[in-house]
């Protein structure tokens, strides 16, 4: 298991994105479990599964499923937009 909080904050994108890979790799290649914690969304598409936490409680979560990186992107997006809102304005 490899705990991880805020794991890309200091680095640049080329280093930021071989740790990305090289977690990736674990997961897939070794069953290795990623518990990653971040604000960022682009580092969150790399997850298969992202529980979004406001005031304490789950707000939401995604999985990724079937989905190419770059539509779970797009979906990480949509719920970042709601976080900062009052959800029940949005409905």
């Amino acid at each position: 298991m490899v705990l991880a909080d805020e794991p890309t904050g200091a680095l640049d994108s080329k280093s930021a994105r071989q740790l990305l890979e090289n977690f990736e790799f674990l997961n897939k290649n070794l069953n290795a479990t990623i518990l990653m914690v971040t604000h960022d969304a682009f580092t969150a598409s790399y997850a298969n599964r992202i529980l979004f936490i406001k005031d304490g409680k789950i707000f939401n979560e995604l999985i990724k499923g079937t989905d190419t990186r770059k539509d779970f992107f797009e979906k990480i997006i949509d719920v970042q937009t709601l976080l900062g809102g009052d959800l029940n304005a949005c409905f």
